[in-house]
Formats: structure tokens, sequence, C-alpha cells
């Protein structure tokens, strides 16, 4: 290869060079020119895009005073039943100057609710499968998860957080629970422990019961029907702790109701049947004390005097047989230590003529 050769090679070889770079240079600067003047697309997060999908009180129609009450009811209603997709859809009908203060909580509450369920949708997270789940477990994740919603609508906080955690015992892979447990009650991994928080519930009321702190023990045993609705011996125990603080008729209510989720339970029937005669010999001591009052502010004028006994039972009886005849008698002590059994004139007229 000659001299002259080998320079126009390379010169050659550096015009194809320049070529290409200037090439390159001139499509990157008015491609990233024209590409700034273009409008740019802004794709909204999940949680923004549900939130566009409901209505607002701004965006709707304004509701007559008979459409506010009922959306109000309506509100209420769902609450209670705890349809929470149902009262979010409902309070963001309302207009914020028509809703009392609880009402603007609630709102917030059940706009995290909304999010959650929109994060947890939006997740690829193999973290909540259920699929090896049987029904009755899913069941009762659902109920508990329910439950705990509930009681953040309540402000029961404390409550609301054992019962996520009690859902998470449950499943390990429940992305709600965890979601709200670490998002909506700010309680980072590492700052809440997984546990049987029906047992942990259960073990605590025993403490308070057989300490006898029995008023502590009910609360407990109340929030432990959360986690076990049909559970017999924790109405047993309620019932009895009711039963020590002298709340007879709250004892047999939750008597009954062991007794109606475990009917081979006999040994609960007999102290049923003595609890309740105990009310009602409490009823009758307090209607004879009423009567008495009622003897003191009734002029002695309009009282007939219908019999003098020498104890008390004598004049029971005799009152039970007046009464028998649909009169009203008054039993009352006299100051000479006898009893007297009267009834008002008009009244004991009025009977002897049935």
């Amino acid at each position: 290869m000659s001299f002259v050769t080998t320079i126009n090679h390379n010169g050659g070889g550096r015009l194809r060079f320049l070529t290409v770079f200037l090439g390159v240079f001139v499509f990157c600067f008015f491609g990233g020119f024209l590409l700034a003047q273009a409008p740019v697309a802004i794709v909204p997060s999940p949680l923004a895009a549900a939130s566009q999908k409901i209505p607002t009180s701004a965006s709707l129609a304004p509701l007559t005073e008979d459409e506010l009450f009922q959306v109000q009811q309506s509100y209420t209603d769902a609450i209670a039943q705890k349809r929470f997709e149902d009262a979010l859809s409902l309070i963001e009908r309302i207009p914020t100057k028509d809703m009392s203060r609880q009402q603007k909580e609630e709102k917030a509450i059940l706009r995290r609710f909304r999010d959650v369920e929109v994060q947890v949708s939006q997740s690829s997270s193999l973290f909540q499968k259920d699929d090896e789940l049987d029904e009755a477990t899913r069941k009762s994740i659902q109920r508990l998860y329910r439950e705990a919603q509930a009681a953040l609508i309540d402000k029961k906080t404390d409550l609301a957080r054992d019962l996520f955690i009690h859902v998470l015992f449950l499943h390990r892979q429940n992305l709600r629970a965890k979601t709200m447990l670490e998002d909506v009650l700010e309680l980072k991994t590492g700052f809440y422990k997984v546990e049987n928080m029906e047992e942990k519930y259960w073990k605590q009321s025993s403490v308070l019961f057989y300490g006898g702190n029995y008023a502590r023990a009910v609360d407990t045993l109340r929030a432990l029907t959360y986690f076990s609705k049909d559970n017999p011996v924790v109405y047993e125990r309620m019932g009895s702790c009711y039963y020590m603080l002298g709340e007879n008729p709250n004892a047999i209510s939750s008597w009954n109701t062991a007794v109606f989720l475990n009917p081979d339970n006999k040994e609960l029937q007999p102290l049923i049947s003595k609890v309740q005669k105990l009310i009602e010999e409490e009823k009758a001591q307090s209607k004879e004390k009423r009567l008495v009052r009622q003897t003191k502010q009734i002029p002695e004028g309009d009282l007939q005097l219908m019999g003098m006994f020498p104890n008390q039972d004598r004049a029971y009886d005799f009152a039970s047989k007046l009464r028998a005849q649909r009169m009203d008698p008054i039993v009352a002590e006299e100051d000479s230590g006898k009893w007297s059994v009267k009834t008002v004139k008009n009244k004991a007229k009025s009977g002897a003529s049935r």
C-alpha cells in the first residue's frame, strides 16, 4: 500500500466518524427539545383513582331535607350492620356542614378502610393468598376483621389491634390485617407480637376472676366474645362475675346464653332458678317499700283498715287474699308493733263489688 493510499484511507475513516457523531448529536438535541414540548401524561396512583370513582357531596345534586334524613338513617344502619363500604358511599353524599363531629371522624376512618382495600387489591404479593385455608377459618377471619373495623369506628383501638393480631395468628399471610396494623394503627413490624389473643384474653379473665376483680373480668370477657361468640364457658364465667357483683339479671342473661350454647350443662339450671327466685323476692320487697311510701302520702282518711295482725307473715297472707280479689292492699307496721292491712276506700268498695 502506498503512502498516498494510506492517507486517503485514514481520512475517509475520520470523515465517516465525524458524520455519525454529528448525526447522533442533532438527533438527541432536537429529539429532547420535542419531548420537552410534548404534554406529559400523569398516571394516577391506585388510591387516587379509587378516590375519583366515589362521588363526593360536592359533585352530587344537593339533598332535600327528607333525602338528607333518609341518607343519615341509612348511614347509621350501615354502620350498625358493619357494612362499611355502603357506609362510605352514603356518608360521601352528606355535605360536610350537615355532619356531626363523630361522622367526620368516621368518614376519615372509612376512607382508610377503602385505601387498604385498594392497596391490597393492587398488590402482587403472595402475602395475602388464603387458598390453603378451610372454609370455617376463612369465615372466622372475615368476622374478626369486620369486628376489628367496628372497634376502630367505636374508638376501641386496643381491641381493634388485638383482633387484627389474632387474624394474623390464624393466617400469617393476611395482607389486610398487616396493612391495618402497620399503615392505619401505625404499628411497624417488631412493635407487635403475633399470638393467640383469644387464649391471652381467657387467661387474663381467669386471673381477674380468681383474684376477685369481677368488674375488670367482665370487661375482659366481653372483649373475649369478639374472638369466640359461641363459647358457652365464656358466658358461664361472665354470669358468675355478674352474680358476684350483685347484678343478678345480667348473671341470669349470661347463664341462659351459656345453657343455650351448651344444653348438656345441667349444673347451671338450678343456679339460674335460685337466682331468679332472689330477683322475684327483691322485686316484691321493692314493691312493698314503694307501697309503704305511698301509704305515708295517702291521707289516713282515704284508707280503710282491712285487718290488724300480730306479725308480718299473717298480714301478708291476708293481703295476698285481698290481692286475689283485685284489691291493692297496703301492709305497714304500726307503732304498736302490730301489722295493719289497709286499702284505699274506693278500691276496697270496687274490689268487694266484683
